[in-house]
């Protein structure tokens, strides 16, 4: 039997049946969109504490002896000995015998000034008897009045008085330069230098070598003009009431010696009259006492051109909040969190080191300061605190980190 052909119409139904049989079949279901997500920034967080806190102003300077002389020859000859007290770096106390001079032509010339000495006495004692024998041969003569000048031989009594006065002006000075042969220390001190030795001939006025005095040395320390108002420095003048109540700063000076750490103090003794022309700077002049003495801390003596950092001992400001410089931005502003959102806070600066800013206590109690480095950060962003601090009480670790930062400084 044959089969009779589909017809192309009836195909074409078949196939629209079955195309919207699938359509309806698979159609898409609708899903509930999500509620958007919410981000959030961690953040170290600080409470604000009120202190008070004791400014150390940094500065920096060189050692310098307080008193230092040049040893100069008074007199001329040969050095016939110098002490081992008077050597490059050798210690001496007041009153050793550094050099001496060969004095052979000085005892010489004393021993020739004490017998002019001799003579001019006996010439003065001659001529005090010559001039009473006048007198009483005017008297004799029956004269009640004054005799004159030449009579009495007030000349010649006048002449050989003065002889006696010059050889006895000589013979001083014949001791004195005796006496100036030997180079005796004014002061307990050190040797800078000797430009000496035995056998060398010196001329009056030579330079023989530099000492110092070991009672104390000087540090020059310069200071910025926006550091003054933080200082009480020692500069009243004639007022002697006022000068007593002057404080006298500490000074705290810091260096390293053999990869360690040293620390001497001392304090600000003077303030210098001038502002230094070129950098615009006051110096002031710190002194440290007694820089030789044995230290149980084994700490070295200061040497003279050390160069160290210093810390100056200020005024205290009271009731104010210790930031860190990292949260402070722009130098004017920081980013403070209360109730869990992000806010932009200017301060009032007072002060600054390296590692710190000191600011007006400008905070309400329920602001909290963030520490993390945000940027840019837009007012209003909500911040998740994941740690939170308070700051010490007390400045003293701060400075001493600071002190530190600064020694590592020191070339």
């Amino acid at each position: 039997m044959k089969k009779l052909p589909i017809p192309l119409p009836l195909i074409i139904l078949a196939l629209a049946a079955i195309a919207v049989w699938f359509i309806f079949n698979n159609k898409p279901v609708a899903k509930k969109k999500d509620s958007p997500q919410v981000y959030q920034l961690r953040t170290e967080a600080m409470t604000p504490v009120a202190i008070d806190y004791e400014v150390w102003v940094p500065s920096y300077g060189v050692v310098q002896p307080k008193t230092q002389s040049l040893v100069i020859a008074q007199v001329a000859g040969q050095i016939i000995s110098v002490s081992d007290q008077f050597r490059d770096g050798a210690f001496f106390e007041k009153g050793d015998i550094l050099l001496e001079i060969d004095d052979a032509d000085y005892r010489a010339q004393l021993t020739i000034a004490s017998a002019e000495l001799k003579q001019a006495e006996f010439t003065y004692q001659d001529e005090l008897a010559r001039a009473e024998i006048a007198l009483k041969d005017w008297k004799k003569l029956g004269n009640t009045s004054k005799p004159p000048s030449l009579v009495a031989r007030e000349p010649q009594l006048n002449s050989s008085l003065s002889n006696l006065e010059a050889s006895r002006a000589k013979v001083k000075q014949a001791e004195l330069n005796l006496k100036r042969t030997q180079i005796v220390a004014p002061f307990a001190g050190r040797v800078l230098s000797l430009n000496v030795n035995v056998g060398q001939v010196v001329n009056n006025g030579n330079t023989l070598g530099s000492i110092y005095a070991v009672d104390a040395v000087e540090v020059r320390l310069p200071l910025k003009q926006s550091d003054l108002e933080h200082l009480n420095l020692p500069e009243t003048y004639r007022d002697n009431d006022l000068l007593e109540q002057m404080s006298h700063p500490k000074v705290k000076l810091k260096a390293q010696v053999a990869n360690k750490t040293h620390t001497w103090e001392g304090e600000v003794v003077r303030v210098e009259g001038t502002i230094d022309a070129q950098t615009r700077q006051l110096y002031v002049v710190a002194e440290v006492s007694d820089p030789y003495k044995y230290r149980s801390d084994d700490t070295p003596p200061l040497k003279i051109g050390q160069f160290v950092n210093a810390q100056i001992q200020g005024r205290v400001l009271p009731q104010v909040v210790k930031i860190p410089r990292s949260a402070v931005y722009a130098a004017n502003y920081v980013n403070v969190i209360e109730a869990g959102v992000l806010s932009r806070k200017y301060i009032t600066e007072l002060w600054q080191n390296e590692l710190e800013v000191i600011v007006a206590n400008d905070f309400d109690e329920q602001q909290l300061i963030s520490l993390t480095p945000l940027g840019d950060v837009v007012s209003g962003t909500a911040v998740e605190i994941f740690k939170e601090t308070a700051m010490s009480q007390s400045n003293k670790d701060h400075v001493e980190l600071h002190d530190q930062l600064q020694v590592e400084k020191v070339p």
